[in-house]
Order: structure tokens, then C-alpha cells, then sequence
């Protein structure tokens, strides 16, 4: 029986040790600038959706094909990316309007065609030093990307004349998430186009939600609605809630931030830097082991968390006990 005791105490006490060691090795794979939501005791991160802001922007320049993979593979659940017309009526991935603020290029993404956007690089942006050879990339290829990761696909739509949403709209059929997608405007011509075409609409009300903008959004039979600031007071919400509309806050950057908003009941977050684990290898085989090692490193966490709650003492205690050194 003593022999058993000790032999339970010194598993314990190597389980503790690796628990509290893996961590500090599974952070060395994280992309630079992202933030864990399971280092979080308050978020349950599979009832928390996280929406990679122009991909993982934080870590990858945004609304480039590497931020939205490494969205993919650092478990978020969707992304959110900025779109509009080229001249020859694509669809590409740019947030301004200018080539000239995140490439090498000059020049009205709107005045240009999409060969000629083709040609530039992106040279500014989260570990751009990694990135070296990032293009522009079409709405086709983004949403590719999303459905290889299963991720919702939310398009930030700000300008496009009737051809151009008319086009936009054909995209989006052809790829088949016309009805799955979510398109965010302060452009209510543009959320028509989208309700009218079966779509899911949100209202862009940002700086912040009013009265006002929770009827536009009703009036234009929105889904929800989108905030690039803190959380409206108690009766705004009533009303979002009362009129079942969803909530989409931009700019939930930090891990404190997030569990405020998880706090107020509100589980879906479009973050720049929030994921729910380390990146996933991009091969199959590499992607069961890391299947295995995250499983393995959730158990190893689960104990961290319960010897943390014990004192260090009483683990000493049991030591001494089962040695007879006591």
C-alpha cells in the first residue's frame, strides 16, 4: 500500500512538471503577435467564435492569402476580408483604396485592371519579413482558402456601383456561399443587393450602435449588426437581443477584452490576433500527429490547473509520507 501511494504520488508529481513545461514549448510555435484563447479560464473556446480580421492580420499581412491560411490553421472560425471592384469588375482582397498602402504599386484599385494589380507585392503588414511575395489575391481565392478550413466567410463591402454588385453577386453564387456568406456595409444599396439575392446582410454601424441603427438594420432585414467599438449599454442590447439580431465587434484584441465580451454574452469576436491553438501543420500525416499532441497537451493542462489550486506544500507532504521521510 505504501509502495502504491508513492508510486501515485510520483506520477502525479511528473504529470505536474510536464504540465507545467509543454506549454512554454507549445508557445514557441505560435505566430509572432497572436494571443491564445484557451490561456483564458473564462472562455470556453468551443463556444466562442472567432472571426481572423483580414486573416490573421496580426501575424500575416492582411487580407493576403498567408493571413488567411494561417487563420485556417490557427482554428479560427472564420474570416473577415475586405473586398472591392477592380476596373474589369474582379473582386479582389484590399482594404484601401490606394495600391499605394500596403504594396509596391501606385494607384485607384478601382482605375486599375486585375493584371495590372497582379503585377505589385505586398510590402507592409505583420511579419512582412516572412512574407516576401504576397499579392493581391481574388475574392475566389480567399474564399477558397476558407472552405479548405472550414471557416465562415464575412465580406466587408464598402463601395461598387450596380454592375459591380451585380457581379459580385454572380461570384459569390458560382463559388456557393451567396447564401452561406455574410456581407457587413454601412451601404444599405449594397445589403439590399445582398437580401434581395437570399444573402445574409450586416449593418455596419460603426463607430458605435444606436437606436437608429438597430431600424436600419431591421428595415433592411439584416442579420445583425457590426461595432468597431465597446459593447452597447444595457438597453441597446435588449434591443439587439429582442430583435435577434447578431452581434459582430470589431477589434477585440486582447485576450482581457475577449472575456469581457464572453462575460456580456457575446460569443462571436472579429479579432486581428484571437486563435484557438498553434498552428496546424500543412500535410495530413503532420496533422494526426498534432491531433494527438494537442490532445495529449490538454490533458497534461487540465492537471497544471489542478495543482495550481493545490499548495505546494501538501504535494511535499505526500513526498515526505510515502518515503517515510516524515
Amino acid at each position: 500500500m505504501k509502495k502504491t501511494k508513492a508510486a501515485l504520488t510520483i506520477l502525479l508529481a511528473a504529470l505536474f512538471l510536464l504540465a507545467a513545461v509543454t506549454p512554454a514549448f507549445a508557445a514557441e510555435a505560435l505566430p509572432k503577435g497572436a494571443i491564445l484563447v484557451t490561456n483564458s479560464d473564462t472562455i470556453k473556446a468551443n463556444d466562442f467564435t472567432i472571426i481572423a480580421h483580414r486573416g490573421l492580420s496580426a501575424c500575416a499581412p492582411e487580407n493576403t492569402l498567408a493571413a488567411f491560411k494561417l487563420a485556417g490553421r490557427c482554428g479560427c472560425d472564420g474570416c473577415a476580408i475586405d473586398v472591392q471592384p477592380t476596373l474589369d469588375q474582379r473582386w479582389v482582397c484590399f482594404s484601401d483604396l490606394n495600391l499605394s498602402a500596403s504594396t509596391n504599386g501606385l494607384g485607384l484599385i478601382s482605375a486599375m485592371t486585375y493584371d495590372q494589380i497582379s503585377e505589385y507585392r505586398i510590402t507592409r503588414g505583420g511579419n512582412i519579413d516572412q512574407y516576401p511575395d504576397e499579392k493581391v489575391p481574388t475574392l475566389e481565392e480567399a474564399v477558397a482558402i476558407c472552405q479548405l478550413y472550414g471557416m465562415k466567410v464575412v465580406l466587408t463591402v464598402r463601395n461598387g456601383s450596380a454592375d459591380q454588385l451585380d457581379a459580385l453577386v454572380a461570384t459569390m453564387k458560382v463559388l456557393g456561399v451567396m447564401k452561406t456568406a455574410t456581407v457587413v456595409s454601412a451601404n444599405t444599396d449594397i445589403l439590399k443587393k445582398i437580401v434581395d439575392n437570399g444573402g445574409r446582410a450586416v449593418y455596419n454601424a460603426s463607430p458605435m450602435i444606436t437606436h437608429l441603427s438597430i431600424e436600419t438594420a431591421k428595415n433592411n432585414n439584416c442579420v445583425g449588426l457590426a461595432t468597431s467599438t465597446a459593447l452597447p449599454g444595457a438597453t441597446l442590447m435588449a434591443r439587439i437581443t429582442n430583435n435577434d439580431l447578431e452581434l459582430y465587434p470589431f477589434g477585440i484584441d486582447s485576450l482581457l477584452y475577449a472575456e469581457h465580451m464572453y462575460n456580456a454574452g457575446v460569443k462571436t469576436v472579429v479579432s486581428d490576433c484571437l486563435v484557438k491553438h498553434t498552428p496546424d501543420p500543412e500535410n495530413v500525416a503532420a496533422n494526426v500527429l498534432t491531433g494527438f499532441t494537442r490532445f495529449f497537451n490538454q490533458i497534461l493542462n487540465f492537471f497544471s490547473k489542478l495543482f495550481r489550486q493545490m499548495s505546494m506544500q501538501m504535494l511535499f507532504e505526500g513526498l515526505k509520507s510515502s518515503f517515510g521521510l516524515g
